[in-house]
């Protein structure tokens, strides 16, 4: 039977919390992830929901995978059932959207490179990724004390530049409702380990210092709505977790999903995420939400990756541009599984790079709030010589963080 994705058509956290004010602190966000989920718990509209769910108790066609009674911070139920009885919930739950679940894909990179460079072989201009965002390897600042969560294929920890730097490792199961931990880190396909290096990996990585949480996603680059709604669960009831990278998506706007990633800022996780590949005037969702920093991909001769995804969006009488900024992500060198460096190009490349300059900013002051610390990012950019519809504020500096 079809899975199917229930949350309120109102926005009742943003309704109640001032977003402005949430801190990315360990008790901070501990704090705002029961603030979040109290919300959801005691809110009227719910109270139909719970009604509904009571009545449909031992229908044969219908299995709660995330029942009303585990809202969470996303405020889902996810319930697996007939296209009819989905029809008829409509009818029942008009407070309600009700979304079919849907394929949610690896942005797919372009793989440059035909065979695998020792670390010993990577040359200065390599490693040009890092010089094009003003980043020093003798920075003081390394990411230290910030935690990433990556959900994505997976992480391939055995590899040297990535070795004891992912301290948790899940898979997730909406079949069962469950998440579950994995006794080693590894990668499903290899696209998650190339990510992870560019975050924190050694010499490759933006924020070599930062810890790494692998979610597995998108296993062998498919996963799901549902699937993504899980993860985001976990990553916020691991308080430690201040950044999420998501280089992942659907080809396509879903307005149902993006208050989503809202109730993220809620509960002080900042999510980046990966416009696309697809060019002009196509993008991915959540990378082409208001909400999180979208990414968007350069290349080292100054311009903009000629596929990466730029849009103009028209939404509840917003408008904006996606991407909010641009990275590397054309010929970037990155670990790969069982050991290796490869040059790929995508806005999955440039989405860690970006997540690792957030890293770095947080550590050298921690007491930022998540719209702040957006904001930081967003200031450092420098403008290309492009359209400003293609970069957005432009491409992400380090820069002095003495």
């Amino acid at each position: 039977m079809p899975i199917y994705i229930i949350r309120p058509k109102a926005n009742l956290v943003s309704q109640s919390l001032s977003l402005d004010s949430r801190k990315l602190t360990l008790e901070s966000r501990r704090q705002q992830t029961q603030e979040v989920e109290t919300i959801y718990r005691k809110d009227i509209t719910y109270k139909t929901l719970n009604q509904w769910a009571e009545n449909i108790q031992g229908k044969e066609d219908i299995k709660f995978l995330k029942s009303p009674e585990k809202l969470g911070v996303t405020g889902t139920a996810i319930i697996e059932m007939s296209e009819e009885e989905a029809k008829n919930t409509q009818q029942q739950l008009l407070e309600f959207s009700i979304l079919k679940d849907q394929t949610f894909d690896l942005i797919q990179p372009d793989k440059v490179t035909t065979s695998s460079k020792s670390e010993n072989s990577l040359t200065d201009d390599d490693l040009w990724h890092l010089e094009a965002i003003n980043h020093s390897l003798s920075c003081k600042v390394t990411g230290k004390g910030i935690t990433i969560a990556v959900l994505d294929t997976g992480i391939d920890s055995s590899h040297p530049a990535l070795r004891g730097k992912i301290t948790q490792s899940v898979e997730f199961d909406i079949k069962q409702g469950q998440v579950k931990q994995l006794g080693n880190s590894l990668d499903t396909d290899g696209h998650g380990t190339h990510v992870a290096g560019l975050i924190c990996g050694t010499l490759i990585g933006v924020a070599p210092d930062a810890t790494l949480l692998n979610g597995i996603m998108i296993p062998k680059g498919e996963g799901s709505l549902a699937n993504f709604i899980m993860a985001l669960e976990w990553v916020a009831n691991n308080p430690e977790v201040q950044i999420v990278n998501v280089s992942a998506g659907l080809p396509a706007f879903i307005p149902e999903m993006e208050e989503v990633i809202r109730d993220m800022l809620a509960v002080g996780v900042l999510p980046v995420c990966a416009s696309g590949n697809e060019g002009c005037n196509y993008t991915r969702s959540p990378g082409n939400y208001r909400n999180v920093l979208s990414v968007g991909a350069s290349n080292n001769q100054g311009r903009v990756w000629h596929r990466s995804s730029s849009a103009k969006i028209n939404i509840n009488y917003h408008e904006y541009n996606i991407p909010h900024l641009v990275a590397p992500g054309e010929q970037v060198y990155s670990s790969v599984v069982q050991g290796g460096y490869e040059s790929w190009n995508g806005t999955s490349m440039a989405t860690p790079i970006v997540s690792g300059v957030a890293a770095l900013l947080l550590e050298r002051d921690p007491d930022l709030t998540v719209s702040q610390l957006r904001d930081k990012l967003l200031s450092r950019c420098k403008l290309l010589n492009q359209p400003k519809e293609r970069q957005g504020l432009g491409l992400v500096q380090v820069g002095d963080l003495s």
